[in-house]
């Protein structure tokens, strides 16, 4: 399967597509992973206390540490997915001149485009 996208820098004018490909499964995975993960609630974790190897095998509690339940299982179960998928999908970038991208994808997504360009002019 292949996904593609762009992406732009307003600031220095610049832009590329990107093209993904990798079996239909991988993009499936990552997907379902997004809306897992962002349909968990912010629960609060309880004050258990742990020792996580990379705080110098210093004592702090579960909720110091990961925050709440959603943090937790982004932590913990959606990254190593997220890096699993991401390590079996191939990229290729496209440089292409930035005028000419917003030429072409400016009447679709007119929104994204005048809000971060006015992000620009504030600045």
């Amino acid at each position: 399967m292949k996904c593609w996208s762009y992406g732009i820098n307003y600031y220095y004018k610049t832009a590329s597509i990107s093209l993904e490909t990798a079996p239909w499964p991988i993009f499936a995975i990552e997907w379902a992973m997004d809306i897992i993960c962002d349909s968990i609630p912010p629960i609060p974790l309880p004050n258990i206390k742990i020792r996580p190897k990379d705080n110098d095998g210093e004592w702090t509690t579960t909720k110091e540490w990961y925050g709440d339940l959603s943090q937790l299982v982004h932590a913990v179960i959606h990254v190593p997915i997220f890096n699993f998928c991401w390590s079996r999908i191939d990229v290729e970038y496209i440089e292409i001149d930035y005028y000419k991208l917003r030429e072409l994808f400016y009447k679709e997504d007119k929104e994204f485009w005048d809000e971060a360009e006015m992000d620009i002019e504030i600045e």
